[in-house]
């Protein structure tokens, strides 16, 4: 089982001009995550429901992005149920924005890179040592920075490329090492189809994410 695959050049360098315009005409609509108690992401975000309102090129680009998701799982999937979380744009520009060790709530994401001038990183440990590591995970959710000792292998997207994870399956975090530039991805979340929501992982996404 492939736990992630990169796609270099997935999207053209005119369709990465498109969606960068697209974004930066949206900027208004970014609001900045709290990181709350520490444990939750920070960066600017756009959710689902207002990347469903505003930027419907972006919304509608899910069906291309869907396919490639369906053969890198080998069955059909879903968006996430939660609206806000099912797709989002987010931009990483300070040095203290970032995503914490964790595991996904949801089965697969496919991430789209835009921007990547400031060395962000997808960081990944091995499914083989995530399962194990899961164990610990949440004895030890308030220290994260434990599992920074462990192997990991290290993702620096670059623009146009394309990121297919097994999220639910690995420990990862997401990084930033320079204090210049910024980093904007488009997010897609998925569960296998026919998966029913769970009301407790929405209600703690929410409470820890936004």
């Amino acid at each position: 089982m492939v736990a992630y695959q990169v796609i270099k050049d997935f999207l053209t360098k005119e369709e990465i001009r498109s969606f960068d315009h697209l974004v930066k005409d949206k900027t208004s609509l970014f609001s900045e995550t709290s990181g709350r108690g520490n444990l939750g992401p920070r960066y600017y975000v756009i959710d689902g429901d207002q990347v469903s309102n505003n930027l419907p090129e972006i919304s509608s680009f899910e069906q291309r992005i869907r396919f490639m998701v369906e053969q890198f799982a080998g069955h059909p999937v879903q968006l996430l149920a939660g609206s806000r979380r099912s797709m989002r744009i987010q931009i990483y520009s300070k040095r203290s924005h970032g995503f914490r060790w964790h595991f996904d709530g949801h089965s697969y994401v496919a991430i789209l890179t835009l921007k990547n001038t400031n060395l962000g990183q997808t960081q990944v440990i091995s499914s083989q040592l995530s399962r194990y590591l899961r164990f610990l995970f949440y004895p030890l959710y308030p220290f994260p920075h434990i599992f920074s000792i462990a192997p990991h292998e290290t993702i620096v997207s670059e623009p146009g490329s394309l990121l297919l994870m097994r999220g639910a399956k690995l420990l990862h975090r997401g990084v930033t090492l320079k204090l210049e530039g910024e980093r904007i991805l488009i997010v897609y979340t998925y569960d296998e189809a026919g998966k029913k929501s769970n009301r407790l992982r929405d209600f703690i996404a929410r409470r820890l994410n936004y």
